[in-house]
């Protein structure tokens, strides 16, 4: 019986082990601001964010409006004799709706402005970490 001996393996590339601790570039940190110009996946997502924040404010006002406009037409509608009573003369509906809902609506508007610029402050302070601005 006569073993068959295999052919030697044929010589390969050589191939270079290096330690990848050694031979990796070093990580350059990059800033908000140039992950944002660059429009990175990171950059993506802090403009998303500022604009998620602001579209969040601004649905939660239009909303507010909405519901309170809505509801004070069926208050006096519902509630007997809201709907006749006067005050100084005037009808208490004209006085709620003209007075009170615009009342309302510069408060609504100046909270909705103080929240955006927080969040716009906010954002800028983290795209711009050595800005002096308060």
């Amino acid at each position: 019986m006569t073993d068959a001996v295999p052919p030697p393996p044929q010589p390969t590339e050589r191939v270079r082990v290096t330690n990848p601790l050694s031979t990796a570039s070093p990580h350059v940190r990059s800033t908000v601001g140039q992950e944002i110009d660059e429009a990175t996946g990171i950059g993506e997502v802090y403009m998303q964010s500022l604009i998620r924040s602001q579209l969040r404010a601004a649905a939660t006002v239009a909303i507010t409006l909405l519901l309170t406009v809505v509801s004070l037409p069926l208050v006096f509608l519902w509630v007997p004799g809201l709907g006749g009573a006067s005050v100084l003369g005037l009808p208490l509906p004209w006085i709620v709706l003209g007075g009170g809902v615009h009342a309302g609506v510069i408060v609504l508007g100046w909270l909705y402005v103080r929240h955006v610029e927080r969040a716009e402050r906010l954002f800028t302070q983290l795209v711009e970490p050595n800005d002096p601005r308060p």
